[in-house]
């Protein structure tokens, strides 16, 4: 099946992303692309809970963006999904198998016949040929999700070939099929801003390093909105798309964040939600893929189905204790904002401005007022993805991280790339997946296009799963 046309689907709790993907004479073309609402009220707490529903709803979608390939590879995340990189002794393949079934214990949230597992070594450039110690990914899933997850597929009248996780795929569509070769050790973060979480990866060398997940992305602005405003949902989506912005010179510049200082024990409040690639050697190796593999079996077989996923609660450690949540103000709508760690200096927060100021259009009222309703939001977000740097730093002995590329349908909120940039010091911008990928589909005007290309990584990296070199098989060698 390698080199057919390939459906990459990516449902959010928003949107669904669709994209039919082939290889074409100068590389993967993307022949197909569309993108829809997902019905509410088949998809909760992400959660697929009507597979008939959503399944229509894909259907649908692919009928009217013109994708008539059948072939799909889909992602899944979410609380029932459990994603790691783990160190353990060097260990041949077979000692390697036997020892997984004892980490899903460890790892897994959730009872271990109730679960899939795949795993993957991950053999880095810069491994010495004697290190003592390997890292391995292990991907977890809960059967019945993943059962909802293919009879959705079944439904759409799909046949699914994988299903994947998130971050490898907007890893392999960012990096494996973006611009040319880096430096050896070039590290990039992806920060995938979505409604309800936001991934952050961190990629060294296109492998995988740390993974993250936040429960903080675009849903949590549009509350604040709407409790700031007293307006409905709808109404505060509306605002924060056409008017919502980061008002740089509204926000103070906190100081240049120090880097490198925390050790790996002392970084806190998280949930890792994220899979690694599990490739062989060499800077220019594929991000490695541990996903439902419905064709064609490794050469070295998992004990169990396979799943490169992304998520959930894991077992009790100091990262997965949530801190006592925080009333957000304005209207009592029901909503509560969590806190993510430690709150940062209200200084940096801009000061209330009233809704009667003078000197000012009713518009340029409405749009201060909608960033000092995102305010605090974005800056729990600042210092989230600060720390994930921070620790990813001390854990690596400060190495650094050379760029920031935002995805997801947030990371088009209006001078958010410059903001993290100017509290990071990283460069960062939106990640443009259609620049260097040929779109013969026709779906869209250019201009369109170009507005909606942040939403595309994941669904373009899962379409071209099999279009891009897979690393070899492992040897089972010491």
């Amino acid at each position: 099946m390698a080199g057919g046309p390939t459906v990459g689907l990516d449902i959010g709790t928003k949107q669904i992303k669709a994209v039919e993907v082939r290889r074409g004479n100068n590389g993967v073309q993307v022949t197909a692309i569309g993108v829809a609402p997902t019905p509410q009220e088949a998809f909760e707490n992400n959660v697929i809970v009507d597979a008939q529903a959503l399944g229509q709803a894909i259907k649908e979608l692919l009928r009217q963006s013109g994708i008539s390939s059948r072939q799909c590879v889909s992602s899944v995340s979410g609380q029932s999904v459990v994603v790691r990189v783990i160190d353990v002794p060097r260990m041949s393949y077979a000692e390697l198998a036997e020892t997984m079934k004892w980490e899903v214990d460890r790892q897994a949230p959730f009872p271990a016949d109730q679960v899939i597992m795949d795993f993957q070594p991950i053999e880095r450039p810069d491994m010495p040929a004697d290190a003592q110690n390997m890292e391995v990914l292990l991907a977890i899933a809960q059967q019945d999700m993943i059962d909802r997850h293919i009879d959705m597929l079944f439904a759409a009248g799909l046949k699914p070939v994988a299903i994947d996780v998130e971050p490898l795929a907007a890893g392999r569509c960012l990096l494996e099929l973006g611009n040319g070769a880096n430096p050896p050790g070039h590290t990039v973060a992806i920060v995938n801003l979505g409604a309800s979480n936001t991934d952050i990866g961190i990629w060294r060398d296109k492998l995988l390093s740390f993974p993250r997940t936040l429960p903080l992305a675009g849903d949590h602005l549009t509350h604040a909105i709407a409790n700031a405003l007293q307006v409905d949902l709808g109404t505060a989506e509306e605002y924060k798309r056409t008017h919502g912005e980061v008002l740089l010179d509204q926000m103070q510049a906190p100081p240049p964040p120090d880097f490198g200082t925390a050790a790996p024990g002392d970084f806190g409040g998280f949930v890792d939600f994220t899979a690694p690639p599990a490739p062989t050697a060499g800077p220019t190796t594929t991000p490695s893929r541990v996903p439902f593999d419905f064709t064609t079996a490794t050469e070295a077989p998992s004990p169990t189905e396979p799943n490169p996923f992304d998520v959930g609660a894991m077992p009790a450690t100091p990262f997965d204790q949530p801190a006592a949540p925080t009333a957000q103000p304005g209207a009592d709508t029901g909503f509560v904002m969590p806190e993510f760690g430690a709150a940062p200096p209200p200084a940096n927060l801009p000061a209330p401005v009233p809704s009667s100021s003078t000197g000012e259009s009713a518009l340029d009222t409405l749009r201060t007022q909608i960033f000092n309703a995102m305010a605090p939001v974005l800056v729990d977000l600042v210092a989230e993805l600060r720390r994930s740097l921070d620790y990813y730093r001390g854990k690596t002995g400060d190495a650094p991280i050379h760029e920031i590329l935002l995805t997801g349908g947030t990371a088009k909120l209006k001078n958010l790339a410059p903001y993290l940039e100017r509290e990071l010091g990283i460069p960062t911008r939106v990640a443009d997946p259609l620049h260097t990928i040929q779109i013969t589909s026709r779906n869209f005007s250019q201009g369109h296009l170009e507005e909606i290309a942040s939403l595309f990584p994941v669904s373009i990296g899962l379409g071209a799963y099999n279009l891009v070199s897979a690393p070899a098989a492992v040897g089972k060698k010491r």
